[in-house]
């Protein structure tokens, strides 16, 4: 191979392992990580520096092992009433992660939180993040908050709320869901978990509706 080839995947699989280095998410760095040390893997073996070889590709069949292990995850998944947990904890834990809850929903006030339908999410029984809904007529509620806290953001709650547990919209006779944002990583998240985009003509916020089966 053209050295200069070689030369761009040894600094592509830099790029990726540095990259991973710098992720909350486990998920996102497993996978990252993953490119990386096979990058480094090819690199090594058309270098013939053996031991960066063989290094590296044990820790991308770990990453492998890992991202299966992921994937069959079996976690736990609860959510309880801001009523039942109560206001002192609650207020805890809002203020711990206030500077990321509020770069997801600048909007969204305490006190709004506390006035509304509100809950604590829990995985394997800890407290992961704060769902909020207010319902805006008989089959339709908008999502004020659905935040999860940087260690456990990988698409599982919200596969297990929209998904597996839609019993607890059904059971409120609720079957569209509304959220208003103009945050990127919100919006990427909420397309993801098959939300669609709609645009909202009085601001520059988006609407993003979801029909639930």
């Amino acid at each position: 191979m053209n050295q200069n080839y070689i030369e761009i995947i040894g600094y592509l699989g830099s790029i990726f392992v540095a990259i991973s280095l710098s992720l909350n998410s486990v998920w996102k760095m497993r996978w990252i990580n993953l490119f990386g040390c096979a990058m480094f893997t090819i690199y090594g073996y058309f270098i013939k520096a053996w031991p960066l070889c063989i290094v590296n590709a044990y820790i991308t069949i770990m990453d492998a092992w890992y991202i299966a292990e992921l994937t069959r995850d079996t976690s736990c998944f609860q959510m309880d009433s801001l009523e039942n947990i109560g206001e002192k904890y609650f207020d805890k834990f809002y203020k711990f992660y206030e500077d990321d809850i509020r770069s997801f929903f600048p909007n969204i006030k305490y006190e709004t939180l506390k006035s509304s339908e509100t809950y604590l999410m829990f995985r394997n029984m800890i407290p992961v993040g704060i769902f909020s809904i207010k319902i805006k007529d008989a089959n339709r509620a908008q999502i004020l908050m659905d935040y999860i806290v940087p260690k456990f953001r990988d698409l599982k709650f919200g596969a297990y709320l929209y998904e597996k547990k839609s019993y607890f919209f059904r059971d409120k006779d609720i079957k569209e869901l509304e959220v208003i944002t103009n945050v990127p990583l919100h919006e990427k998240y909420l397309l993801k978990l098959g939300f669609k985009k709609i645009k909202n003509p009085d601001d520059n916020q988006n609407i993003f509706l979801k029909e639930l089966i």
